[in-house]
């Protein structure tokens, strides 16, 4: 027996490793039985999967804790990682894909490896590797077989293409999910993910409804309470009071952090009702607040919910005080800080009209608020615009304090003078004692340096520059100041350089007053002084020096002359109109546009402005169903019948339908002054008659009827003259051509009279013309020496290189038997000059001001322009290629001072989508550019560059103010900039664009 036990042991042993041998065979990879796969399973996920989700869930944890918290904004439901967080998480994401890489790698067939690519994803995803991310979460999405699977890789590529702003991309996954069966455990992602993407879509219904399905599924009790928090955010925005009155008492029944508990009971202030018994349990519940000493930090966002309560109530100035007090409460919190200055602003502009300090606050807000808030963007726009609009009130305000002042007798001005000098001694006084004040109990400067007047000081005034336009609050950091002091110091002191001993240096030059009337330091005779500089240095400038000085500073800005006043009256007429288009197309308040333009139109009834504001309060009026717009209209039909904007009242797409044919109107009279130039007045009569007929309504028909007068004066005889020029005149009166008829006109007169007895003959030279009225002519002009002439006649220019030199006329003694000396070449000849023939004058290319220059005579030679070599063109044509507008006008110019500014608020307005950026160059010595760019196509382009020269666009104003635009490729921009050759451009690009 025992030797048969002893014999059986063994194959025990061996059965049990047989089979061993044969289970473990049966888990490899490659097999698919039963065994293998729960195998396979098992490591895969306890070895790999487990550890790399545990690793992903704590670095998830630590983002969610992270999130900022600004209670002033609906908080953000998801972590935002930005590149400097991504660059700290690259260690901790790398281990997760060390790990989650081993059940791909090594156990490829189990069914974990489509949730560890999914870890992977996210890992890229928090690196922001954002296309990495989203190629994971499609392959997921493509290959898996698990259902829970494929949806969580979805909600993660949703949330991809919301990082990069592919809101599109969102769009389309999020409605994919609705077709998919979704799972319990991805039902808070989803919602929390949707509801994120409607909060940056402001759709705040459907923002809400995912909030209200993704709480259920959130497990912890603070994420939850958070989140309902935001959902109380938005009831409140929405105007539900009632529902956030709800949710956030359902918080505080939670016993949440003591943050969001302090903030939910200070919001609940804010959607509680306001009757007598409310307002006094809240009054208490403020109180209790402030008292207590763990909200020392929280005093600010204290007194700022109490000036908000106030504001609802419209006790503005009690929620001015409340705010200040919230300012000078802060200590680290600069958004809380840009909140309360943003409710003060909103406070002064839209409840008590005090425009200065309105923007003041908001200057200040854009230097404490950071600019990721959603309120950034439009409040540094109301600032910029707020700015200006303060500028153009002042200006009419103290013109017209100053023309009043005009008005007084002797005695009265001089009486008011004083008391304005008074009152600003008074100022200088009281802020001289302010800043000595703060000096002598040392609180500008600490022992470390640091300035307690800055931001954080308590005793500091934050509003001490409200007035200012930077918003800063040191003294240093405000220009503003400093400018004003520098003024009273130069006022006082004179131009003193900064040196040791000032009072006593450079006393000679300063201009400064002395107590006698005179300057400080006179020479004499013998270069003796009357006033030593010792001697003067010694003598301080009484009180009543000083009042003296500064009433005469300012009766020196009193207009009292006709011209000063008619100065005066201009500068207001230009603010008013200002006002009126800041208030209609930056602020959008047409009611108060429509006041200030009347209010434009009763003090100057005809002012250059007028058929503009006409067609202007036509627009508003008519968007306000009001009848008055039909008065509008009928004034401009009957006092401005030929201007566009009468025809723009008749017919709103006149001005597109006249563009297109301005085009070709261009071309065909181009034809017909290349014709003419040539002396063939038969062939350019014929071709101006065809033209006419064919477009016989375009913005050119003063440049049509011009080029028909001097045919008229070169083919007929002179009776014929006068009357045609007269005609002109009175058919286009408000021309850029008119002045030039007229002083063709008084030539003829003036040889009527017989003051001209030579006037038929003259050897003097025209010059070449530069008139740039609106769209200059853009071709080479070809001028002759004295004795030159062209020797052979050339073939017919084209209308891009036809020059606009007239030639000579015929030589021809004058009266004394003398030659007169030619005009010096591109020197305009001028009206009054002595004796020649009626100046007619050849029409430059349409858009235009024809060439002060005088035509030939019948009998004079013809001009052979000297045909140039061709050369290759450096540019290339590519009208699919992104394309730049160009404007470009004389430097110096003053009537394009503010062009950029006012496209850019054009821009922001029209085509803000388009995120367009202007850049300002010079090209060559005499011409500035504006580049606006990038448009997609040069027919995206070309209607961008037609909308501008429309009744809104900032170039109708300037039709007549010497300008080009035109468009450019991309590609080609640099090679102009380079060559600084705008004519040889133009040649190049005439023929590309031409419609």
């Amino acid at each position: 027996m025992l030797n048969s036990a002893r014999f059986a042991l063994p194959t025990v042993y061996g059965l049990l490793v047989a089979s061993a041998a044969a289970w473990l065979s049966g888990c490899a990879a490659e097999n698919h039985n039963i065994i293998a796969r729960t195998y396979q399973n098992i490591t895969a996920r306890d070895n790999g999967y487990f550890l790399a989700r545990e690793k992903m869930r704590a670095e998830e944890a630590k983002l969610y804790k992270e999130r900022q918290n600004d209670y002033n904004r609906v908080l953000p439901l998801l972590p935002v990682v930005d590149s400097v967080k991504a660059l700290q998480l690259t260690a901790a994401m790398d281990e997760v894909v060390k790990k989650a890489s081993l059940p791909i790698q090594r156990r490829g067939s189990s069914d974990w490896t489509d949730d560890s690519y999914i870890l992977i994803g996210k890992t890229r995803y928090y690196k922001r590797e954002f296309e990495d991310a989203a190629k994971t979460f499609k392959y997921v999405n493509t290959v898996s077989t698990d259902a829970n699977a494929r949806h969580e890789a979805l909600i993660w590529l949703m949330r991809t293409y919301m990082a990069t702003n592919e809101w599109d991309n969102a769009s389309s996954v999020s409605d994919l999910l609705d077709k998919e069966q979704g799972t319990e455990a991805n039902a808070r992602e989803l919602f929390l993910t949707r509801a994120q993407y409607y909060l940056h879509q402001g759709n705040d219904k459907l923002a809400i409804e995912n909030l209200q399905k993704a709480i259920p599924y959130i497990p912890k009790k603070d994420e939850r309470s958070r989140t309902r928090y935001v959902l109380a955010q938005l009831y409140q925005n929405n105007g539900q009071d009632k529902e956030a009155y709800a949710e956030l008492n359902k918080i505080l029944k939670r016993n949440p952090p003591y943050e969001l508990d302090f903030f939910s009971k200070l919001m609940l202030g804010q959607v509680s009702d306001l009757n007598l018994a409310d307002r006094a349990r809240l009054e208490r519940y403020f109180a209790k607040l402030l008292k207590d000493p763990k909200n020392k930090e929280y005093r600010d966002k204290i007194y700022y919910e109490m000036a908000r309560l106030d504001y609802r109530q419209q006790h503005y100035d009690q929620a001015l005080n409340l705010l200040n007090q919230s300012v000078r409460a802060s200590t680290t919190n600069r958004a809380q800080k840009g909140y309360a200055y943003l409710l003060t602003g909103r406070i002064y502009y839209e409840n008590l009209q005090k425009y200065r300090l309105a923007a003041a606050y908001y200057d200040s807000t854009t230097q404490m608020l950071p600019k990721t808030a959603p309120e950034y963007a439009a409040t540094k726009e109301r600032s910029d615009i707020l700015r200006d609009f303060a500028q153009q009130l002042t200006i009419v305000e103290t013109q017209d304090s100053l023309l009043t002042l005009a008005k007084l007798d002797t005695a009265t001005l001089r009486s008011r003078l004083l008391t304005y000098a008074d009152a600003q001694i008074l100022r200088m006084q009281k802020d001289a004692e302010k800043q000595a004040a703060l000096a002598n109990r040392g609180t500008n400067q600490t022992g470390t340096g640091q300035d307690l007047s800055r931001t954080g000081n308590p005793e500091a005034d934050p509003l001490a520059f409200a007035s200012g336009s930077t918003g800063r609050q040191w003294y240093f950091d405000n220009p503003t100041s400093l400018s004003t002091a520098r003024g009273d110091f130069e006022r006082r002191w004179g131009n003193r350089p900064l040196t040791d001993n000032w009072r006593l240096s450079s006393l000679a030059t300063t201009g400064a007053p002395s107590p006698g009337g005179a300057p400080v330091a006179v020479g004499g005779a013998n270069n003796s002084a009357i006033n030593p500089a010792g001697e003067a240095s010694a003598q301080q400038a009484t009180p009543q020096d000083e009042r003296n000085f500064l009433a005469n500073q300012l009766r020196r800005a009193i207009p009292f002359t006709p011209e000063q006043k008619q100065q005066a009256e201009a500068k207001i007429e230009e603010a008013l109109f200002a006002l009126g288009a800041i208030y209609n197309q930056q602020l959008k308040e047409p009611g108060n546009a429509a006041q200030a333009y009347e209010q434009l139109l009763q003090r100057y009834p005809k002012g250059p402005h007028t058929v503009e504001t006409y067609y202007t309060l036509y627009l508003i009026y008519r968007e306000l169903n009001d009848p008055k717009a039909e008065a509008y209209a009928q004034r401009l039909r009957q006092e401005y019948p030929n201007s566009s904007y009468a025809r723009l009242v008749a017919d709103p797409e006149y001005l597109r339908r006249t563009s297109v044919a301005n085009e070709h109107m261009a071309v065909r009279l181009d034809s017909a002054f290349a014709l003419y130039k040539q002396q063939e007045f038969k062939k350019a009569s014929a071709a101006l008659v065809r033209a006419r007929k064919q477009y016989p309504e375009t913005d050119l028909n003063d440049r049509a009827e011009y080029l028909q007068a001097l045919l008229v004066i070169r083919t007929q005889p002179p009776v014929a003259h006068k009357p045609v020029l007269s005609a002109f005149l009175k058919k286009y009166p408000e021309s850029p051509l008119a002045p030039r008829v007229e002083s063709m006109l008084l030539t003829y007169n003036h040889y009527e009279a017989g003051m001209l007895p030579g006037a038929l003959a003259s050897t003097e030279k025209p010059a070449v013309s530069f008139f740039r009225p609106g769209e200059v002519d853009n071709r080479m002009r070809i001028a002759y020496g004295a004795d030159e002439l062209p020797t052979t006649k050339p073939a017919p220019a084209t209308p891009a290189a036809t020059g606009t030199a007239p030639a000579p006329n015929a030589a021809a003694p004058t009266k004394n038997g003398s030659q007169p000396a030619p005009t010096t070449k591109g020197q305009p000849t001028k009206a009054d000059a002595k004796p020649t023939t009626p100046t007619a004058e050849p029409p430059t290319q349409p858009g235009t001001t024809p060439a002060a220059s005088t035509p030939p005579t019948p009998n004079s030679a013809a001009p052979q322009p000297a045909t140039p070599a061709v050369e290759p063109s450096p540019y290339t044509a590519n009208l699919n290629a992104p394309h730049a507008v160009i404007i470009a006008y004389p430097k110096d110019a003053a009537a394009f001072s503010d062009l950029q500014a006012q496209l850019t608020a054009y821009n922001n307005r029209f085509f803000k989508a388009n995120n367009l950026q202007i850049q300002s160059q010079a090209l060559g010595a005499t011409q500035q550019v504006l580049i606006v760019q990038s448009l997609p196509t040069s027919k995206v382009a070309q209607n961008y560059a037609l909308k501008l020269r429309g009744p809104q666009g900032p170039l109708m104003k300037l039709r007549n103010a010497g300008y080009q635009s035109f468009l450019i490729g991309i590609d080609n921009l640099p090679v102009l900039l380079s060559r600084g050759n705008l004519e040889e451009y133009l040649r190049f690009a005439q023929p590309v664009y031409r419609p």
